[in-house]
């Protein structure tokens, strides 16, 4: 029995709850074989939220890897962070007669489209690293990681660090993204609750989540913000995703600015906890990276596919949590 069939007796009309975001990966279609469940070849289509994103491309193959060994053939494309985009490819993957659709949206009011129609189709539908809102009854299961969390983590370490009356900038993401929104508010929460009201964001500035962007807006500060010996007078950047982190790393090192959490240096936090940033932890270069589990969220919507095939109706939420990765811990981290 195909995939949606199954569901069409299982789905009871739950209105799924997240406005949680993230990145994306892009890809190419792959071949499949028998499913695990009653002979059936299981057919995925996985739009993808944009391939510039290191983090996403390490979510994706790691979900391709966790469904193809399932014997599950998977298709992706990539959404080039453009709501529009990711609708039309969303209803071509229906079109086409995929059992499970899976969006890795740019925008949660954005995708809600994409939702709607692939719930008048009976597909299931799973939404990688953000809701979907701005619509009643919609029915999707979200897998991801809350991302305010991701930024009091930053805001937690910075506020335990940094001195007295201290300055930092902030990398934003994309301006109009609620993930973007909530990893900032999730920062400034952090310096709330430990009562760092001292604390001053000179400067904060979208740079879209690409490394180049990071580094020119980095370069740029470098010049707005010198203290006339060499050295800025800010003592932190905290970046909304790795990429930016490690565009900033790579300015601050190309203007000989010293890195660290010690005094006089520069310290550099991101998110993703990319292979790359792991390493800059370990170096000393990074402060730290916040960890999104990439095969957790992988091997979760290979579980939820499963339930979907049983015939039943999966959680409406799948939270991984995120990890703060330090000096004291990223070896636990570089060794997976």
């Amino acid at each position: 029995m195909k995939l949606k069939k199954l569901l069409a007796a299982a789905i009871a009309g739950v209105i799924a709850v997240g406005t949680l975001a993230g990145c994306a990966g892009g890809g190419s279609a792959s071949s499949g074989g028998a499913s695990s469940g009653g002979g059936d070849t299981v057919k995925i289509g996985y739009v993808n939220l944009a391939d510039t994103d290191v983090f996403c491309m390490s979510r994706r193959d790691a979900f391709k890897a966790a469904a193809e060994a399932e014997g599950w053939s998977v298709e992706c494309t990539d959404g080039n962070n453009d709501s529009q985009k990711q609708i039309d490819q969303a209803k071509s993957f229906i079109a086409k007669g995929v059992d499970v659709l899976i969006v890795v949206p740019c925008d949660a009011a954005g995708i809600v489209p994409a939702v709607q129609e692939a719930n008048r189709a009976g597909v299931p539908i799973i939404l990688f690293g953000n809701g979907a809102t701005g619509a009643d009854g919609l029915d999707y299961t979200f897998i991801g990681s809350p991302h305010t969390e991701s930024g009091r983590m930053q805001g937690d370490l910075f506020a335990q660090i940094l001195p007295e009356n201290a300055n930092i900038c902030y990398l934003a993401g994309t301006s109009g993204l609620d993930h973007a929104a909530m990893r900032r508010d999730g920062m400034k929460a952090g310096f709330e609750a430990a009562g760092r009201s001292d604390i001053t964001i000179l400067d904060d500035q979208d740079a879209d989540y690409v490394k180049d962007k990071g580094m020119k807006t980095t370069q740029a500060w470098i010049q707005k913000y010198a203290d006339g010996k060499g050295g800025v007078t800010f003592n932190g950047i905290i970046a909304a995703n790795d990429q930016m982190a490690l565009g900033a790393m790579e300015a601050l090192k190309g203007a000989n600015i010293p890195l660290g959490t010690g005094e006089g240096q520069v310290m550099i936090s991101g998110i993703d906890g990319t292979a790359e940033a792991l390493q800059a932890v370990k170096d000393g270069q990074m402060a730290q990276t916040v960890l999104q589990d990439a095969p957790g969220q992988g091997a979760a919507a290979v579980d939820v596919i499963k339930t979907y095939m049983a015939g039943e109706k999966p959680d409406a939420e799948v939270l991984v949590p995120y990890v703060s990765v330090t000096a004291e811990n990223v070896d636990e981290y570089l060794s997976k």
